[in-house]
């Protein structure tokens, strides 16, 4: 039985910088599935051949009581933060980092990306910590595209374990709670049925070519989330090219759920000691000598 389609999203648009973004969740429909409590796309974004610009900190910021997870479709990204971790990533690739008790980072496009141009396309989940985690000291990991395992689907195309396991494929990505987040690339003319699995909440996201997904014809930076009810969740490619969509999701999130800013975390109290800590310093700085 089909699962029933609780929501399609189709996000709201936002300028970051020279940055276009669609925010897809939270949502009026939605506030999280299963721990994953923000999703952002990037658009594609067709950087010219510049000089790279220097390491200045305009877009360092803090985060606590999550794990961000950003992905690329294609592009490069560079990582610091004030733990002193620094990692690069290209396409394929993925950036996780625990916030934990408090962190700062900076993502952008890499010095060499800058050089040459192309384009960059990306998501970024945040991922919602336990309330013990939350107290954790912060972790990065660069996870290069030959690290993501990959299984075949039967001939119909592939699926890459970004976060959690498939089958016997298990993502290098620490996880806290029963979560999944797989990249799906369906060949043409294909589909392919997930089965899901009883308890966990499910949710899919299209950056750009249409799926049809149990029926619904789904494109263009759209998010679809799903009911309780039924066990398969069907994807159909019916293009003549290769289509790319994400299914994400998990155990339901059963602490309180308090969001301000950069910060998630289980209270209002807890909300203000990460920002005093933040404005005492106590996250540190970012050191950009490389």
């Amino acid at each position: 039985m089909e699962k029933k389609i609780a929501a399609v999203f189709g996000g709201t648009n936002a300028q970051v910088g020279e940055l276009k973004v669609n925010r897809l969740l939270p949502n009026r429909y939605i506030q999280a599935v299963g721990p994953f409590v923000f999703l952002d796309h990037l658009y594609p974004f067709q950087q010219a051949s510049k000089t790279p610009s220097p390491k200045n900190g305009k877009h360092a910021h803090p985060h606590r009581g999550i794990a961000t997870f950003s992905y690329l479709f294609s592009g490069e990204l560079e990582h610091y933060d004030s733990m002193g971790n620094y990692g690069i990533v290209k396409a394929g690739g993925a950036q996780w980092m625990k916030a934990g008790n408090g962190i700062i980072h900076d993502e952008a496009m890499s010095p060499e990306f800058q050089q040459r141009g192309g384009v960059l396309h990306a998501l970024q989940f945040w991922v919602n910590l336990p309330a013990k985690n939350k107290a954790e000291d912060p972790k990065y990991l660069a996870v290069q595209p030959e690290d993501i395992p990959e299984a075949d689907l039967n001939g119909s195309g592939t699926l890459r374990v970004l976060i959690g396991s498939y089958n016997d494929k298990v993502s290098p990505v620490e996880t806290y709670t029963e979560q999944f987040a797989y990249h799906i690339r369906l060949k043409e003319k294909s589909g392919f049925t997930l089965n899901a699995k009883a308890g966990l909440e499910y949710a899919a996201f299209v950056p750009q070519s249409e799926v049809v997904i149990n029926n619904q014809p789904v494109q263009d930076s759209e998010i679809v989330v799903f009911s309780d009810e039924g066990t398969d969740l069907h994807f159909e490619n019916r293009g003549n090219a290769a289509s790319d969509f994400i299914v994400f999701g998990g155990a339901p999130y059963e602490e309180t759920i308090v969001a301000e800013g950069p910060f998630v975390m289980n209270s209002r109290g807890e909300i203000a000691d990460a920002y005093s800590a933040f404005f005492n310093g106590s996250y540190g700085i970012i050191n950009y000598q490389k």
